[in-house]
């Protein structure tokens, strides 16, 4: 059944949107396993703990505003199954950084696809919340995250004091 409200959004666009939603839902899931393991008592980072539990609630609540969006464009919401994190066990700060830096772009990726694609079937309603309320928050995430992996390499490449730079990254950094 076609809902009343429905204009000028097409069918393709809906459809990711419903896929967007479910790679912020896995992204912030993915972020709470990365802070749940810097709490645990065996690594014991607490800024790198809250630094990622506060990435995914932002993650989680631009997938709420993407369900509100849907809703509001008369699109139907279809969730899917939020998967296990790809990796469980982190080999520090380093790790969970560099990997989170290159989930951040694809992120980024997707939804530049989504923006090109919704610009083709020309929404620029569309095109416009993304700019505002997805692609400058992801641009200065990767931005953050590029430098904190920079400061960090540094830092952990000093042979005899990896594990210390670590700590005091955590302490003063994050």
């Amino acid at each position: 059944m076609q809902t009343a409200v429905k204009q000028n959004y097409h069918a393709e666009t809906e459809a990711d949107i419903n896929k967007l939603i479910n790679r912020k839902l896995n992204a912030s899931h993915t972020y709470l396993a990365l802070g749940m393991y810097f709490d645990r008592d065996d690594v014991a980072l607490p800024h790198f703990s809250c630094f990622f539990l506060e990435r995914s609630m932002k993650e989680r609540e631009q997938a709420e505003k993407l369900l509100e969006y849907q809703n509001t464009r008369g699109g139907r919401i279809l969730l899917q199954t939020i998967s296990k994190p790809s990796k469980e066990d982190w080999r520090g700060g380093l790790a969970a950084l560099t990997f989170s830096l290159a989930y951040q772009k694809s992120l980024n990726t997707r939804l530049v696809e989504v923006h090109h694609r919704a610009n083709g079937h020309n929404d620029p309603h569309l095109c416009d919340y993304l700019e505002r309320e997805f692609l400058v928050d992801s641009h200065d995430t990767i931005k953050k995250l590029g430098d904190y992996v920079s400061t960090l390499t540094r830092i952990a490449a000093s042979e005899p004091h990896g594990s210390m730079g670590e700590y005091l990254f955590d302490r003063h950094t994050l």
